[in-house]
């Protein structure tokens, strides 16, 4: 259960880290199926670009936290209470990422 747990937080971690950097070069289609689905970050392809550029900066950071709980939860297991320092870890990067990436993109185009 251990090696599932934490390596389903190791493959969120680097689906993040894969978001975060396509955004930053730009690669994500206007309106793709990836990326914010808000209508303030559809309003124009430019304004796309810019969103997930911004975006990136946090979801990167959150996705190198998150697998850094995973491996923590890999080493340690569930059982001990690193394994669930780990957990609380991963679930913190993946959520305080999205967090503090949607912000900065709405900061970034002038939403609210």
């Amino acid at each position: 259960m251990d090696v599932v747990v934490g390596s389903m937080w190791v493959g969120v971690g680097v689906g993040w880290l894969v978001l975060a950097w396509l955004g930053s070069q730009g690669r994500l289609r206007f309106e793709s199926i990836w990326g914010i689905r808000s209508a303030w970050a559809r309003r124009s392809p430019e304004v796309w670009a810019e969103a997930h550029r911004e975006l990136a900066v946090g979801v990167g950071v959150g996705g190198g936290v998150t697998i850094l709980g995973g491996l923590v939860i890999l080493v340690a297991g569930l059982d001990d209470w690193i394994g669930t320092v780990g957990f609380l870890v991963a679930v913190a990067g993946s959520v305080g990422g999205q967090f503090v990436g949607t912000r900065r993109a709405k900061a970034a185009v002038g939403s609210t």
